[in-house]
């Protein structure tokens, strides 16, 4: 059995690592379809491809202006490490705020992976 820790993941925008990353959450799932025979009862499901998200829990929101500016321009950011070595280019999804009444705001942006030879105009 082997412990990895999970400091080797680096979110990067813009070129430069966002240091105020504090949990990073790496998926990837497979996208399918359910397919039906005609005539027949038996669904069967089909693979249709594969997709990345992230999700990054900030603790300085002065990440946030640049990142709300991406977001809205459509920018994309760079993910990279984890046991599973992952490594894609992704789109920015979202952006959140949770402020607890005893602690320190959190700030989380999500993104999805996406082709980086997309431009946009």
């Amino acid at each position: 059995m082997a412990i990895t820790l999970g400091k080797d993941c680096t979110i990067s925008f813009d070129g430069s690592t966002i240091t105020s990353a504090r949990n990073v959450t790496l998926t990837e799932s497979a996208r399918t379809i359910d397919v039906n025979r005609f005539g027949s009862r038996y669904a069967a499901t089909y693979s249709t491809g594969y997709e990345c998200s992230v999700s990054v829990e900030l603790n300085d929101s002065e990440d946030l202006a640049s990142l709300f500016t991406a977001m809205h321009t459509g920018s994309t950011f760079q993910v990279s490490g984890g046991a599973g070595s992952f490594l894609f280019t992704a789109v920015m999804t979202g952006i959140s705020e949770t402020d607890s009444i005893d602690g320190v705001a959190t700030f989380t942006i999500e993104g999805k992976m996406t082709d980086p030879k997309l431009t946009r105009d």
